[in-house]
């Protein structure tokens, strides 16, 4: 059954437009708000109808979304992709034969769940940071970048370079100093970039981490006069080892000869993502080899080198039994749901924050609804 002012699968021009003006509205209140009404899961979903009813459709190909119009706006030299997604052991298999035409080795990192940060260097030296915006333009975050701890000031080299990575808060800071003001950590990551001044209840740039996960070097052309040249590189992997010893940190990699060595990453990066330090939503694969990549190019919206594994969705039903209201250490007054006991993701479920009274306005929420719990 279709929503309030959702337009039924029948009506397909309808259907199509309501679809894409739902990604556009929801990109929007992702990247440039870091306020997302929608889980991932959810936004998939109407990604995925939009592209099986007009896989064409122009609003498949955007990546992220326009920035405030008031922000200052910063254009990548190298563009920003989103990359092809994935849920199933199948879809890994087919990108690791198939896709990739047999690629030779294989690099993974975890997906953190955070906020894309792109850092400009010139002659070794931070002169720009910028989030990924639309892809081809984000905003101009430089001063809040600066403050983030492990983002280095200086390379150590005299040399150009672009790199990309993303910017998360560890849960050990979030649950310690941030769990009564937010939702969840990625929200105030994205929050605390973008803030154009402190402000007292909000998160600083100073609980951030930056994690790397690539890096780019202009060609001759667009470097500075007395750059050093970059560094002559045959892998993903040997360029991830060259900005350790840089002094940024890239997000952990492993090495993987085959599909059945990434499946079973995606095993042990499930088993341990209730553990792990970030929050992470899946595993990122990508083919090594550089050269290889050249040669399998890109689509109009992401790398066909590249390959995002999701974790799937942890969901239950369950019973909104009663609301409580909880006071916490700052004086701020949180509504709690008190939940009809419910495993989801191998964790006994019994309550659960509804942020604040307007969210309880928004859900229209009433004792003895049927409720449905997604563990992120």
């Amino acid at each position: 059954m279709s929503g309030k002012g959702e337009p039924d699968a029948s009506d397909v021009a309808a259907r199509t437009n309501w679809l894409a003006e739902q990604l556009a509205h929801h990109s929007h209140l992702y990247y440039n708000l870091a306020a997302p009404l929608l889980s991932d899961s959810e936004f998939d979903k109407l990604w995925d109808e939009l592209k099986q009813i007009d896989p064409q459709h122009p609003q498949l190909s955007k990546v992220g979304s326009d920035i405030d119009p008031g922000s200052r706006k910063v254009d990548h030299l190298f563009a920003m992709r989103s990359l092809d997604k994935a849920t199933s052991d199948d879809e890994i298999q087919h990108f690791a034969t198939e896709t990739t035409l047999e690629a030779e080795a294989f690099l993974s990192q975890p997906k953190l769940d955070g906020s894309a940060l792109s850092l400009e260097y010139r002659l070794g030296r931070l002169v720009r940071a910028a989030t990924r915006g639309s892809g081809e333009r984000g905003e101009d975050v430089t001063k809040n970048a600066r403050r983030i701890p492990n983002i280095p000031e200086n390379l150590g080299l005299k040399v150009d370079a672009h790199i990309r990575g993303e910017v998360v808060m560890p849960l050990a800071i979030f649950e310690v100093k941030y769990r009564e003001i937010s939702p969840n950590p990625r929200n105030l990551a994205a929050g605390a970039l973008r803030q154009k001044h402190t402000e007292k209840g909000k998160a600083s740039a100073t609980d951030l981490l930056f994690q790397a996960y690539d890096v780019k070097f202009p060609t001759a052309e667009d470097r500075h006069p007395d750059s050093e040249n970059p560094p002559q590189m045959k892998a993903d992997s040997e360029l991830l080892e060259w900005l350790s010893k840089t002094g940024i940190e890239p997000a952990p990699w492993q090495v993987h000869p085959d599909a059945a060595s990434m499946i079973s990453t995606t095993i042990e990066w499930k088993n341990q993502r209730s553990k792990y330090k970030f929050e992470i939503d899946g595993v990122v694969f990508k083919v090594d080899s550089l050269a290889k990549r050249e040669l399998l190019g890109m689509t109009a919206h992401h790398p066909r080198w590249a390959l995002a594994w999701k974790f799937p969705p942890e969901v239950a039903s369950t019973v909104l039994l009663d609301i409580d209201w909880q006071t916490g250490r700052t004086g701020t007054v949180t509504p709690v749901a008190r939940l009809a006991p419910q495993m989801v993701g191998g964790v006994t479920v019994e309550n659960a924050t509804l942020h604040n009274v307007g969210e309880l306005d928004r859900l229209g929420i009433k004792i003895g609804d049927k409720v449905r719990l997604v563990r992120r």
